[in-house]
């Protein structure tokens, strides 16, 4: 080909190097991918917006580099595209649906003369996920093709060639609407830039996606967390979620509030209240660009929730109770909650009935007024201490005879009685570290079912759970006291002893350690992971499981960051940036990458955290950071290095 071509176009306002090229190919006579290739460049280094090929291609059609480099979405690797100063993730920018304004495309048309597969050009600023409205013509986006190859997505001339004749007709038209606040930001973040409001301090695609959660949260008040948001009503999640953040920290805190006190308990947890807000930031969105709002409701959920031990706080176990609610506080002590209210309003730790919130939500320093409530604490009967633990009067019984749960006065001539606050606290200190369960399911049964089902005494399991031998407990969130506590049914048989336990599948090996179980795959077929062969009593198909020989060996060389951040009761965050700030680095032979893994060589050579090789056989890393002398002050000062 020739240094210039004789036949081109001109370039449209926003458009992008890939609709650019494919209208050129068209208006060639030729195929998008051929003619890129003798153009001497890949269709795809076209659609990833490589500088190289962008300057070959505005060096042809006499368009100019900086225009085409304008609206073009740079891949700079790992899913991740610069667009307009901004990084955007891949689902944020290029999902398999092509969105446009057939409005726009029909004014293309008129404008130019050429067949509408040539004249018709995808504009840059459709593309974000984020933007739903063409603010030239107020007419909403809608959805043109969509299609799973990106060499065929993007081959605009081709896919427009099928649709011209749907938009020419106005078939794809809908209604117009008036632009959101939301709309208005987004644009003009994209067009000039950040400004001075809230949300301009933080990078674009992390804030809209936060007001996209916000948004969604919030119609969770009214529309249930399962059913779906139709697409063409999404800009209203978005905008409800502007509108809540755009005044500041202290607007979105607000907004919080009033969604959690509007529907059910603080008994029902934020992950319920608060549906994918909460699950994506505490799982999902962990990246140091979503840090200021995980750290927001991280706060927020801390200062205004009466959390316990047993309870989930953005991923983390909450091993102390800061902040007692009235409700939460007659539990504790087994006072009437009416009752209660008042002794604690006479002393001002709460407004009286009436004034405050109501007793899920009236909340005090649960630290500061525990003297207040201890003296409180009034013995009560057997029958009363079971039925405020919730704990079945057999359980009791069985429990008793194993030297649990002893009375607090005992005498000669009245029957004896409990301390019902220490028996909260003797629960309160086997749900420490606990899991969030919302429906027990894969082998998690309370106590007394475990118990009747390996044919032991509720004691051993007990026993266990103190010891720290079990690597999961989990908190039934729909129950209280003693029937909230619950065990893995295949952890308890395998460190019963008994030869017929079969251990634990790689699956749930990998989440009693808080690893992905696909890295737990991995490091199976690379042999860092050995297995046992076994048979699933279900299927009777031959299955690898994890016996107790393979835990210790795997606990004996490595510990996860969930496991290093319970035995040092502190959040994952903290340990995380002590051991980056030591220079730990995470277990990656050869760059592959394991997650949060690390090897305890590795620890041991900057810490003062040595491995107590003789104590192997614990599968909870908690046990052996409990026997060195040294975590006292670790766990108080944070990681000291060497």
């Amino acid at each position: 080909m020739s240094d210039h071509l004789a036949l081109t176009l001109p370039l449209r306002p926003h458009e992008t190097a890939y609709s650019f090229v494919s209208r050129l190919a068209a208006r060639n006579g030729i195929g998008t991918r051929e003619f890129a290739s003798d153009m001497g460049v890949a269709f795809g280094t076209v659609i990833d917006a490589k500088w190289t090929a962008l300057e070959r291609l505005a060096h042809l059609s006499g368009a100019a580099l900086a225009d085409l480099m304008a609206w073009s979405p740079v891949h700079v690797g790992d899913r991740r595209h610069q667009f307009r100063g901004e990084t955007f993730h891949a689902r944020g920018l290029k999902e398999p649906t092509v969105r446009g304004c057939p409005v726009c495309l029909r004014e293309d048309v008129d404008a130019s003369g050429l067949p509408p597969a040539q004249a018709m050009a995808i504009r840059g600023h459709w593309m974000p996920r984020h933007v739903t409205l063409c603010l030239r013509h107020l007419h909403p986006l809608v959805p043109l093709w969509s299609e799973t190859d990106p060499g065929r997505r993007y081959d605009v001339a081709a896919r427009m060639a099928d649709i011209a004749g749907t938009v020419l007709a106005g078939k794809l038209d809908r209604p117009l609407r008036d632009p959101a606040a939301f709309d208005l930001w987004f644009e003009r973040r994209l067009s000039d830039g950040r400004s001075d409001g809230w949300l301009d301090q933080f990078p674009l695609f992390p804030a809209a996606h936060f007001c996209e959660l916000l948004g969604r949260a919030a119609f969770a008040t009214r529309i249930p967390k399962w059913k779906e948001m139709p697409d063409d009503v999404m800009w209203c999640c978005f905008d409800a979620g502007f509108r809540f953040a755009s005044p500041g920290e202290t607007a979105i805190r607000r907004a919080l509030t009033e969604m959690q006190e509007m529907i059910g308990t603080p008994m029902d947890g934020p992950k319920k209240k608060f549906g994918d807000l909460y699950d994506r930031l505490a799982h999902d969105l962990t990246s140091d660009e979503y840090r200021p709002f995980r750290n927001l409701l991280r706060d927020h959920i801390a200062e205004t929730w009466p959390l316990g031990p047993g309870d989930d706080l953005m991923g983390e176990p909450v091993h102390t109770r800061r902040l007692h609610s009235v409700r939460t506080a007659s539990q504790a002590t087994g006072i009437d909650a009416r009752r209660l209210r008042k002794l604690l309003s006479e002393a001002g730790w709460v407004k009286p009935a009436g004034e405050g919130r109501e007793d899920a939500w009236e909340l005090f320093d649960a630290v500061a007024a525990e003297p207040f409530l201890r003296s409180l604490a009034a013995g009560v009967s057997a029958l009363d201490l079971q039925r405020q633990l919730n704990l079945p009067r057999s359980q009791f019984d069985l429990l008793r005879q194993d030297g649990y749960f002893e009375p607090s006065v005992v005498g000669s001539g009245h029957k004896p009685l409990w301390d019902v606050q220490a028996g909260r606290a003797f629960l309160d200190s086997l749900l420490a570290g606990a899991e969030a369960v919302y429906v027990p399911m894969h082998d998690w049964c309370d106590i007394a079912k475990a118990a009747q089902r390996l044919k032991i005494r509720p004691g051993e399991i007990v026993g266990m759970i103190e010891a720290r031998q079990l690597s999961r407990v989990g908190k039934h969130l729909g129950r209280d006291g003693y029937a909230a506590i619950l065990v893995n049914l295949a952890e308890v048989e395998r460190l019963l002893g008994r030869p017929e336990a079969r251990g634990l599948s790689i699956e749930l090996f990998a989440k009693t350690v808080g690893m992905r179980p696909a890295i737990a795959m991995r490091m199976v077929r690379t042999g860092l992971i050995t297995t046992t062969t076994g048979v699933n009593p279900r299927t009777k198909a031959a299955q690898q499981y994890l016996g107790a020989e393979d835990i210790e060996a795997f606990q004996r060389r490595f510990v996860t960051l969930r496991q290093l951040a319970a035995s040092l009761f502190m959040s994952w965050q903290t340990v995380s940036a002590s051991l980056a700030n030591a220079g730990v680095p995470a277990f990656a032979p050869d760059g592959d990458d394991f997650g949060a893994l690390y090897e305890w060589s590795a620890i041991e050579a900057s810490f003062c955290c040595i491995w107590p090789r003789n104590d192997a056989g614990s599968s909870r890393a908690g046990s052996q950071f409990e026997r060195a002398p040294h975590v006292a002050a670790s766990r108080r000062q944070g990681l000291d290095p060497k």
